[in-house]
């Protein structure tokens, strides 16, 4: 899908609004006629997901896609950290997925070189077929994104996630698993998901509220404390905001103490919510009243101050991209309101060897 770019329009928009496209591309790519066409090995028994920075939130996604869809046992590593193990030795018998966009991000390329020489199973998502993380692993997808002119990542990003549901969906029909639902409903996700942010109410509204505030906490449970974290880091790193992510119910042990400070809050909470979490919110109002923005696409009361309301849509995956759209175009939305250059952040660069 091609988007005319307008006047002035920041890089970082332009990636944003193509990427219902790319994800559409890469599903017709790689699923034929309720098959999913993609080099996998027949027996995964554990996997473990290695990554930095946006990947990583990613990874936490993609454990979820594994476990749910594919029900095998997933760990998610930093790859900095991974490389500090030096005497765990990598296992043999586990698929070791490695996420870099540019395919030299230079401590998940390292990590990878060292599971490749133990002989373990290596497997690259990557946007870029030149590159060293691509020549060293044993199977790999290419992403398709394009080139990714923002520094904050966020094509690549919806991709590499999409990359990760294939994934889970083949590995879930090599063990014989009934995925005929998922890969009727994945023909539909790029249509699902095209016009999200045209009908999505009140981003510009909550980004002016909270480019006034040099510091909030962002919530959310299961997917949706994957996808603060990517919010979190979206927003600092174009607007060097202090945004926070936390687990919702991790959050109220301790953590909450700064809205005593901030008074400020995001909570991502969609249609699947469950009873533990509106307990915990109906907590956090009764205890600090906080000035709350809400991603969501319930048609609850969640008492909040702005409602930034996306369509509803049964499909995990539309509802993971919708909220990760909003969640770009808000940090994109704030970082305007206080004149940051998006496309060049200070001090930032892509991490390659």
């Amino acid at each position: 899908m091609l988007f005319r770019q307008k006047p002035q329009q920041s890089q970082m928009e332009i990636e944003i609004l193509e990427q219902s496209g790319i994800v559409g591309a890469l599903i017709d790519k790689y699923v034929k006629n309720y098959a999913l066409v993609l080099d996998m090995p027949l027996i995964v028994r554990d996997i473990k997901i290695i990554a930095s920075g946006s990947s990583y939130n990613c990874a936490l996604l993609g454990k979820k896609f594994f476990e749910e869809i594919a029900d095998v046992h997933t760990d998610v590593e930093f790859s900095g950290e991974f490389l500090c193990q030096s005497k765990r030795k990598p296992d043999k018998n586990t698929l070791y997925f490695f996420i870099s966009q540019s395919g030299e991000t230079y401590d998940t390329t390292t990590a990878a070189k060292t599971v490749k020489e133990a002989g373990a199973k290596t497997f690259a998502i990557v946007n870029n077929e030149n590159s060293t993380l691509w020549d060293l692993c044993d199977y790999k997808i290419n992403i398709g994104a394009g080139v990714e002119n923002s520094i904050a990542a966020t094509k690549s990003f919806s991709a590499s996630l999409c990359a990760l549901y294939l994934c889970a969906l083949k590995i879930a029909q090599n063990k014989l698993r009934d995925v005929a639902e998922y890969l009727k409903n994945i023909k539909e996700v790029e249509k699902n998901i095209a016009s999200v942010l045209d009908l999505t109410l009140n981003i510009g509204k909550a980004a002016d509220f909270l480019a006034a505030h040099g510091a909030f906490p962002i919530i959310g449970q299961g997917e949706n404390y994957a996808l603060a974290r990517e919010c979190a880091l979206k927003i600092k790193e174009t607007s060097y905001i202090d945004a926070n992510a936390y687990s919702m119910g991790e959050f109220v042990h301790g953590h909450v103490a700064v809205l005593n400070k901030t008074g400020t809050l995001i909570e991502i909470i969609t249609s699947d919510f469950c009873e533990f979490e509106t307990k915990t919110l109906s907590k956090i109002r009764k205890d600090y009243n906080p000035r709350s923005v809400v991603i969501t696409d319930c048609e609850e009361d969640f008492e909040a101050g702005i409602s930034i309301i996306f369509p509803f849509c049964e499909d995990k995956l539309v509802k993971i991209l919708s909220v990760l759209f909003i969640s770009q175009m808000l940090a994109l939305k704030i970082a305007q309101k206080l004149k940051r250059n998006v496309d060049k952040p200070h001090g930032l660069n892509k991490v390659v060897s």
